[in-house]
């Protein structure tokens, strides 16, 4: 493994790396949001070979159905594979992960609960009144 400092610098690039993969799932529920902030981002190791750097990710996905699997595995390989001193990418998928909405960051929570409120109101307003 790289020493320690490097290893906790390529960390933070991995998951900013990440991040930058946004769900399909989020942009169409409003509020746009990368596999970080969704909480799809499981185990991560780094391991530093004859050849460089070696990457293993295992991503997590909302639902055993989720079709996005693939893509997200694809995206990700791609995007980490550019990252300086990596010579190796591996991305698995556990499906056997039970996501729930507290795997995602209380700061995208936020922006989403915001988002849904403001939408509820927006729809609220066009509704005619009570009488």
């Amino acid at each position: 493994m790289p020493p320690e400092a490097e290893a906790d610098a390529l960390r933070v690039q991995i998951f900013d790396t990440l991040e930058r993969v946004i769900d399909p799932c989020s942009v169409a529920a409003g509020a746009s949001a990368g596999l970080v902030s969704m909480g799809l981002v499981g185990d991560v190791a780094i391991s530093d070979e004859d050849d460089g750097v070696h990457i293993a990710v295992t991503l997590r996905i909302t639902s055993p159905t989720c079709m996005m699997a693939a893509i997200f595995e694809v995206a990700a390989v791609r995007e980490l594979e550019v990252l300086p001193g990596v010579t190796h990418v591996e991305v698995l998928t556990d499906r056997t992960y039970l996501w729930h909405s507290d795997d995602m960051t209380p700061e995208y929570r936020q922006r989403l609960a915001v988002y849904r409120k403001a939408q509820a109101e927006q729809y609220a307003a066009t509704q005619p009144a009570m009488q």
